[in-house]
């Protein structure tokens, strides 16, 4: 099994352009009544856009070839954001899930439905805050002293460090202004147009926002976890396959398939229901299940943290009962003949 390759990604993202275009036509075009139909079909495929870029923050090979820079061109600076900007918080989220440091994490909000509720509203202001990450990125580019307020702000960096320093975050920084100059040229193209660009990508951006946040949000039990062990991992990692719902909306490109996701995070998307069938396949009873002894690693070039206490809070944890795992949510023994197909 290959991981994602960016040609697949560039296709993925084309198809997903076609059908914004097509989409956007029709509601130009088309009756009044097309129109909430066309914001919820434009947000699902701005939504996509985000999750093959998700994808391209796993590939290990980085290197800003032309084909990668079409790819930001094309899923990354139309939904605000940069590849390195997602790679900064993204990885953390899969190094530690459910720690004090993952940027994902939001305490009480898998059981508290009012909660769940605002922190999805909240995600309408996600894509406005990013693009003002790109005015403030391009300031701390050339004042270093507000890059620790930078990092800790847009790129939600939760481990408390001084990050003037950091090298990666001056990677981040220095793709702003790409980002930036883009929204100026849509800013320019608003003083012409300025109902259309807010009816037809404006809403279904902010649209797009909500179904981020929301999606983010499921993905997990936010409890509290201090270990980076599979049976952790499963513990509070959700599967969602909604069908033609999922895939239109809600889980895009088969991010729904979350577990396996944080398993095998080099898996490309494509690869994950396969990978899904293969674990469930090979189930053993929760008495006698074994697990992987580690989780795949990204070489991100973070340094690893300090020894944590082990353990999580699995009184709070859905699919936790008295007598083990909910068996939906458990991955296959650790057998050499029982392994998972290589990703190369």
């Amino acid at each position: 099994m290959k991981p994602a390759q960016v040609g697949n990604l560039l296709w993925y993202a084309a198809s997903d352009w076609i059908v914004i275009v097509s989409v956007t036509t029709a509601m130009y075009f088309g009756p009044w009544w097309l129109y909430p139909f066309g914001v919820l079909l434009v947000a699902g495929r701005l939504h996509a856009l985000g999750v093959v870029l998700h994808d391209a923050c796993h590939m290990k090979d980085q290197r800003k070839t032309p084909a990668l820079r079409l790819l930001e061109c094309v899923a990354a600076y139309p939904i605000a954001t940069t590849l390195k900007a997602m790679r900064y918080h993204h990885l953390r989220h899969h190094r530690d899930s459910g720690m004090p440091t993952d940027p994902y994490f939001k305490a009480g909000v898998s059981s508290d439905r009012a909660k769940r509720f605002l922190m999805t509203m909240r995600g309408a202001f996600l894509v406005p805050a990013w693009i003002l990450r790109s005015i403030v990125g391009c300031v701390a580019l050339l004042r270093p002293k507000l890059r620790t307020s930078y990092g800790r702000l847009f790129l939600q960096d939760r481990s408390g460090a001084d990050l003037t320093s950091s090298r990666e975050v001056l990677a981040c920084l220095k793709e702003e202004p790409f980002q930036l100059c883009f929204f100026l040229v849509v800013g320019c193209i608003g003083l012409y147009y300025p109902t259309e660009l807010a009816l037809f990508y404006g809403l279904p951006l902010v649209v797009a926002g909500m179904l981020n946040v929301n999606r983010v949000i499921v993905e997990h039990d936010h409890v509290r976890c201090w270990d980076r062990l599979p049976g952790t991992v499963i513990a509070t990692t959700r599967t969602h396959d909604w069908r033609a719902w999922g895939k239109l909306f809600l889980f895009p490109r088969n991010i729904g398939f979350h577990l396996v996701h944080h398993l095998y995070p080099r898996a490309p998307l494509a690869s994950l229901p396969e990978l899904h069938a293969w674990d469930v396949e090979r189930l053993t009873a929760p008495s006698g299940h074994s697990y992987h002894n580690r989780l795949p690693v990204e070489e991100d070039g973070m340094a690893e943290p300090a020894e944590q206490q082990t353990g999580c809070d699995i009184s709070e944890v859905r699919g936790i009962s008295d007598i083990g795992f909910d068996s939906s949510q458990l991955i296959p023994t650790s057998k050499a003949s029982d392994r998972a197909p290589a990703i190369r």
